[in-house]
């Protein structure tokens, strides 16, 4: 059978690119296709519902979910057998709390058991992650349902910023461009991509043509990243180069010094939004900034209290991902549930992050500030049990491995391709092997550690 993904990737760049414009001059209508207008459609119905039509909505596909998690996935057929549980003992939310927590951990050992049977290959897309710890975490989502699960809700939270679904927007995150290019535009998303890897002051003046020549509508970006090409764009007496109708942050905290910087910048609303790679669970913010929204036609959430941490861990159940169902699972985020909602009158709790969650920048030799939380070692080799990168100097990196028995030479030569794909000749990488990885204060492993003498780069007030 013909894989046209993988088909459609062996093709020289003039052909993708060829590709890419003729299937964007298509109308959107046909390019997104009538599911995920349906999707979005009931979307922005069920915003609308009120919390008694939202918990029934979670609660029928609660058990849709536990029906196919206890037929199909070998982990909770077994679970369900060891604590004499059947599908009909879990019928509401509540229910939930007679089932085990789901860690990283267990994931990591039973990651084959967790996978649905009769979804192949082919069926199922292969990710992995490792957040903010350096230690791999791999895992599957639904093909077929990923786009159209994840993608209306993001969009639906555009339109919450006044942003319509196709109009020309931007990203500013670490997506890796050809050579020293910093910003490429995407005619099939309508989407300008500018890189977070080339940001300096001496660049800024490239970054506010690119945003002047496209005149976007918003930017998607990391809060951090978007503050300091602000800070570069005010050192060169730089006014806007054009007014975003919102900004959108996701991926790390968002503080309240770096939406007042942005605001006042760039003239619009900062939006936060909340995910992971994991699609376990999606918070995001109204137009009324009262806080984050947990979206709960997507997940269902609880806020546990530990006594280790200020304020509650974060335990999900995705009501989307039938390919892997996460069912309790701990994000390893901390929030707090707040107890007044939102004057929008929304069915969604509001919630807010404690700590965590913020990338952070490594400094190359020319002085770009490099964002390093996503540099994906586990997607070079499966031979890596943990990592940690430290920067003691401009422009070089100590990459400390705790690697397996079957770690080779091979493994070696394609973490350098990895690296060398997101640094190019801007650091030097140290590869030192090692039986313990180095941990914070607080007793947290960090996958950055950055030594350099801090500079005033997000002091921008």
């Amino acid at each position: 059978m013909l894989n046209i993904s993988n088909t459609y990737k062996k093709l020289p760049a003039p052909v993708k690119n060829m590709i890419k414009y003729g299937y964007s001059r298509l109308p959107l209508r046909l390019r997104l296709g009538k599911k995920f207008y349906r999707e979005l459609k009931f979307l922005e119905q069920s915003q609308w519902w009120s919390r008694q039509e939202m918990q029934a909505y979670q609660n029928n596909e609660l058990r849709k979910l536990i029906a196919h998690a206890v037929k199909n996935v070998p982990y909770y057929r077994d679970l369900f057998l060891a604590l004499d549980l059947t599908p009909d003992d879990i019928q509401t939310i509540d229910d939930l709390q007679k089932l085990p927590v789901l860690t990283k951990d267990i994931i990591r050992g039973n990651i084959h058991r967790l996978r649905a049977d009769g979804y192949t290959d082919e069926q199922v897309i292969t990710c992995s992650t490792s957040g903010s710890t350096g230690k791999p975490l791999k895992f599957y989502y639904d093909k077929d349902k990923d786009y159209l699960n994840f993608d209306p809700y993001i969009w639906r939270f555009f339109n919450w910023g006044g942003h319509k679904v196709g109009n020309l927007g931007a990203k500013l995150a670490d997506w890796t461009l050809p050579g020293e290019e910093i910003h490429a535009y995407n005619p099939v998303r309508n989407l300008l991509i500018l890189s977070a890897y080339h940001l300096q002051e001496d660049k800024a003046h490239d970054y506010a043509r690119a945003l002047a020549q496209y005149k976007v509508e918003y930017i998607d970006t990391y809060p951090s990243a978007l503050v300091l090409l602000t800070k570069f764009l005010k050192a060169r007496n730089i006014p806007a180069p054009c007014r975003f109708k919102a900004v959108f942050s996701h991926s790390e905290m968002l503080h309240n010094w770096q939406r007042q910087v942005i605001e006042e910048y760039w003239g619009c609303k900062c939006y936060d939004w909340y995910g992971m790679e994991e699609r376990a669970v999606l918070g995001i913010e109204c137009e009324q900034h009262q806080g984050l929204h947990l979206c709960s036609e997507f997940s269902i959430t609880e806020f546990i209290p530990h006594s280790e941490t200020k304020g509650d861990k974060i335990i999900t159940t995705s009501l989307t991902n039938y390919a892997m169902p996460f069912i309790r699972y701990d994000t390893g985020d901390v929030g707090e549930l707040k107890k007044e909602a939102c004057s929008c009158n929304r069915p969604y709790p509001l919630f807010e992050l404690h700590g965590g969650r913020r990338k952070n920048f490594a400094v190359g030799k020319d002085g770009a500030n490099i964002p390093i939380a996503n540099i994906d070692i586990p997607n070079a080799t499966d031979n890596v049990v943990q990592f940690q990168f430290i920067q003691k100097n401009k422009g070089e990196l100590d990459l400390h491995i705790i690697r397996k028995n079957n770690f080779g030479d091979s493994d070696i030569k394609k973490i350098n391709a990895k690296l060398n794909e997101k640094f190019g000749q801007n650091m030097d990488i140290n590869i030192e092997f090692t039986s313990t990885i180095q941990k914070t204060s607080n007793g947290k492993t960090a996958l950055f550690v950055q030594k350099l003498k801090p500079e005033s780069d997000l002091e921008i007030a």
